[in-house]
């Protein structure tokens, strides 16, 4: 039911079952708390149309309605009003674009320890070759075993041919390694959505992405916005130095909602704290009980 009354609100407006409405209000609709600001000025970075429901986002529960925009792009104040809304969309598109580097940086941490530890495979020629080197070496290996003591010349020339072996295998397999490392291809991490990919054809293909475009917009939109509001902000500073602590006050008590998952990984890093501590007097108390039986067996020992 709510989410069909979501629906109906974001093709009819919120006011679709008021019967006699102002109508200077009805055309101010859009202004209601309900009603996503961020989509009245053409981009609402938490929209399932974009990053909403995906990398663990949680979706803009807030009306985002043509219906609204068309109001607000008609309305006498709207150049006043879009600036405002950009302001107040900033925050959630910084929030996002953070997110997002944070991904790339931690993705790419993980390319450069995988690629430092990883062993690409090696030709099939050159595998054939090692196998031959080592079954040639353990051969001799087992031939100067089986001979008798007194021929000790013939088994020191064998091990000595098998140890040689063994050198010349090392050292084929790690030129061969190296020259693997150098011809394949590595795994990349796109700086605009975080995608990992390898070879050219990958990357095309990732570009076609509906979260690579969605990034792509939102980063668009943020460097757009940015500078228009930080010359709005100084602009109304110089004309009054109140009105940027107010609304510095205003964002701080209406922080954006992806923040909220912030706060949760903090509550959750001070209950693996508090369950660190509980689990250390756990174990305090049972050393403790186990001093005591100790003890207590020691005292009928010598009771007895």
């Amino acid at each position: 039911m709510n989410k069909a009354r979501a629906m109906l609100d974001a093709l009819m407006g919120p006011n679709r079952d008021e019967k006699e409405v102002d109508k200077a209000k009805a055309k101010e609709k859009f202004k209601d708390p309900g009603v996503c600001k961020s989509f009245l000025i053409g981009l609402c970075p938490l929209d399932r149309a974009y990053l909403g429901g995906k990398r663990q986002f949680k979706p803009c529960d807030k009306i985002h309605s043509e219906i609204m925009r068309d109001q607000f792009i008609t309305h006498p104040d709207a150049d006043e009003l879009r600036r405002r809304y950009e302001a107040d969309t900033l925050p959630s598109l910084e929030f996002v674009v953070r997110e997002c580097e944070a991904r790339i940086a931690d993705e790419k941490g993980r390319i450069r320890d995988d690629w430092g530890r990883r062993r690409p495979p090696l030709p099939v020629p050159v595998i054939d070759k090692l196998s031959a080197m080592k079954r040639e070496s353990s051969a001799k290996v087992k031939q100067a075993e089986s001979l008798d003591d007194d021929k000790f010349q013939e088994k020191a020339r064998l091990m000595a041919e098998a140890e040689d072996l063994t050198k010349e295998a090392a050292a084929v397999e790690e030129a061969e390694t190296k020259k693997a490392i150098a011809a394949a291809v590595p795994e990349e991490v796109c700086d605009i959505c975080g995608t990992c990919y390898q070879g050219a054809a990958a990357d095309a293909a990732h570009k076609q992405f509906k979260i690579h475009n969605s990034y792509q917009e939102i980063r668009n939109k943020l460097d757009e916005l940015k500078p228009r509001v930080d010359e709005w902000r100084k602009s109304r500073q110089d004309q009054d130095p109140k009105a940027e602590r107010s609304e510095k006050r205003s964002r701080k008590t209406e922080e954006p909602e992806p923040e909220q998952r912030d706060r949760s990984r903090r509550g959750r890093d001070r209950e693996d704290e508090r369950g660190a501590v509980r689990e250390g007097r756990d174990r305090s108390r049972d050393r403790k009980r186990s001093r005591r039986r100790s003890r207590d067996g020691r005292r009928r020992r010598e009771r007895d």
